[in-house]
């Protein structure tokens, strides 16, 4: 009878401590991204999980991601994923992770005489295209090239670097290979040139939410870690493939 008790007092506890979350997230595939009707990719799956264990519910919203930095700067409850954490944006919100590791670097759809291995080298090519709102856009432009050419979405840059419009393009090596034949390329097409950034996916939450669920949520993805969940669903998605 003791057991009942205490596994009745263990659930009102998680249900009084329980919240409605409200997540927001881009369109990246594979880590988010539209299928029919429903959203899915490893983001989803790892945040859906996160809630499932911590006994919260939460309302998932695609938006564009600067969009959804800022609401989740701003708003209580809130949280955006899949986030990449850096000094920059380290101080504005409460950070759950690391969901995996991001690394950033320079593509080319042709081989390129002699390969780019540096900054430098990268400055003298026509011209790299990448997305106006993502931070390796900042980091580009602070690194002093002169040479980025920002669009709106991923998409359009992947098209420009299969018309022959972009000598390089900066993405992930997660999701390049996803965006390539959205676009018609090959993966076995591109040619890796140069690593840029390495860092690491996050859940960033707001500053206004509870510390308390943060950590909580923080504890079930340490969990997720230990137990090899976390592994299962990279391995789902294809995430310990990265294209090089």
């Amino acid at each position: 009878m003791s057991w009942l008790v205490g596994c009745l007092l263990s659930f009102l506890a998680l249900s009084a401590s329980a919240a409605e979350l409200r997540m927001l997230t881009d369109s990246h595939a594979p880590l988010q991204f539209q299928q029919g009707n429903e959203l899915v990719g490893f983001g989803v799956d790892v945040v859906h999980e996160l809630a499932a264990r911590t006994g919260d519910s939460v309302q998932v919203q695609q938006m564009p991601l600067l969009r959804a930095l800022r609401n989740a700067a701003s708003e209580p409850d809130t949280g955006a994923f899949t986030v990449l954490r850096n000094a920059e944006r380290e101080p504005r919100y409460q950070w759950v992770g690391p969901l995996l590791e991001v690394d950033i670097a320079l593509y080319s759809a042709k081989p390129l005489q002699p390969a780019i291995t540096s900054l430098e080298q990268a400055r003298r090519v026509g011209r790299i295209v990448l997305p106006r709102k993502w931070s390796s856009y900042d980091y580009l432009r602070q690194q002093g090239l002169n040479n980025l050419y920002g669009v709106d979405t991923p998409e359009q840059m992947m098209h420009l670097l299969q018309i022959g419009r972009a000598d390089l393009v900066a993405v992930d090596t997660i999701s390049v290979a996803t965006l390539a034949r959205e676009v018609g390329l090959s993966p076995g097409e591109l040619h890796f040139q140069m690593p840029l950034i390495a860092g690491h996916g996050y859940i960033a939450f707001s500053p206004q939410t509870d510390p308390a669920l943060v950590a909580r949520w923080q504890r079930a993805l340490d969990e997720m870690q230990r137990n090899g969940r976390l592994r299962q669903l990279r391995q789902r998605w294809q995430l310990d493939r990265p294209t090089r």
